[in-house]
């Protein structure tokens, strides 16, 4: 199940975020967020989706190692992309959370989750997504026409230094698809209850 209205809502705080910006509108975003968490406090789908944000950091640490193995793996001369291979790993987990994940109230608990428990299990990691500046390519890419995985694997290989390389592409693709899909098996385990004004 997705809601591409949501994605689109959360996409341009998340890239500001990650710029350093803040402006009064996401103020008031976030107060109407902090709103729906209180409603849903003690909830079992607020338990969930802090479970859910926390399993990712520990997939995260898990999946090192694999970025360069198999399908992700690239020629030699370009095993140094391994900090953009793991961006994009980072980047297509939240677009997962934001399509699987059944609330936005929902969404919002497991990326502050997520986000908190990186910062203190791999801080480097955490500083990175700040300081490479990739996830405003990874959105802009994300909401171009087109067929996103495509798109956000194009982005990736120009992230690498070489947009038209096929080799860089296929390992995007491979990449954005697996941890996108990889969180979709996690909600679908964690089982959350439907949740109101969420289409199925």
């Amino acid at each position: 199940m997705t809601n591409n209205n949501h994605i689109e809502e959360r996409d341009d705080r998340d890239v500001k975020i990650f710029s350093g910006e803040a402006e009064d509108a996401e103020a008031a975003e976030d107060s109407e967020y902090v709103k729906l968490i209180h409603e849903k406090k003690g909830s079992r789908n607020i338990r969930r989706a802090m479970q859910l944000g926390a399993s990712l950091v520990l997939t995260t640490e898990r999946s090192m190692k694999d970025l360069n193995v198999g399908v992700f793996s690239l020629p030699e001369d370009l095993d140094p992309m391994l900090l953009q291979r793991s961006m994009l790993m980072v980047f297509s987990m939240i677009i997962g959370l934001e399509q699987y994940v059944p609330s936005k109230a929902l969404v919002g608990t497991a990326l502050n989750v997520f986000y908190d428990t990186l910062k203190k299990e791999n801080p480097k990691l955490y500083d990175d997504m700040s300081a490479t500046g990739s996830f405003t390519f990874y959105y802009m890419a994300y909401r171009r026409d087109g067929d996103p995985k495509l798109r956000v694997a194009q982005a990736f290989a120009m992230l690498c230094g070489d947009e038209n390389n096929d080799d860089l592409i296929q390992a995007g693709e491979a990449i954005y698809h697996r941890y996108r899909h990889l969180v979709r098996e996690y909600v679908n385990e964690i089982g959350f209850e439907p949740e109101d004004g969420r289409k199925e």
